[in-house]
């Protein structure tokens, strides 16, 4: 039970801290004017409607069935699918 919650923690400090890194880069590349807030708007926009689904789909890869398909649509956004 002890063994379970630490792996649970270590995970969740891994997860936590490569978020903190990423943040910790882009603050450091805005202080020294190598990002400008225009490029922060795009990076975060690819990193939401590009790279978030990818890692969604590699994550779920094994679970990916062809009948299962129109349940993960949603995660596409009404913008891949206007009218839907």
């Amino acid at each position: 039970m002890a063994s379970d919650i630490l792996v649970s923690f270590l995970g969740a400090i891994q997860a936590s801290v490569s978020v903190l890194l990423t943040i910790f880069v882009g603050v450091i590349g805005t202080q020294y004017d190598l990002l400008t807030a225009e490029a922060a708007k795009r990076i975060s926009r690819m990193c939401v409607e590009i790279f978030l689904p990818c890692l969604l789909i590699v994550n779920l890869g094994s679970e990916l069935h062809l009948d299962m398909a129109w349940n993960y649509v949603p995660i596409l956004g009404d913008h891949h699918f206007p009218g839907a």
